[in-house]
């Protein structure tokens, strides 16, 4: 399951549980996404941050052109 199905999936759950009166289960639920997407984000910021430091492209890249 990728992150979008992940999320997805909870907030279908969080959308049913409104209609139910187990506000605990909601708002547990609501925090579990809101903390999947502060991870995500962030994950995606430190990949990010080490593709510019390694030059990764390039990297790569120059490493693909490597002949022996």
């Amino acid at each position: 399951m990728d992150k979008l199905q992940i999320l997805f999936k909870l907030e279908t759950c969080i959308e049913v549980l409104k209609t139910t009166e187990n506000v605990y289960v909601r708002k547990q639920l609501e925090l579990i996404a809101e903390a999947l997407v502060k991870d995500w984000n962030e994950s995606d910021a430190y990949a990010q941050q080490i593709r510019e430091v390694l030059n990764y492209d390039e990297t790569m890249n120059n490493l693909d052109n490597i002949r022996i």
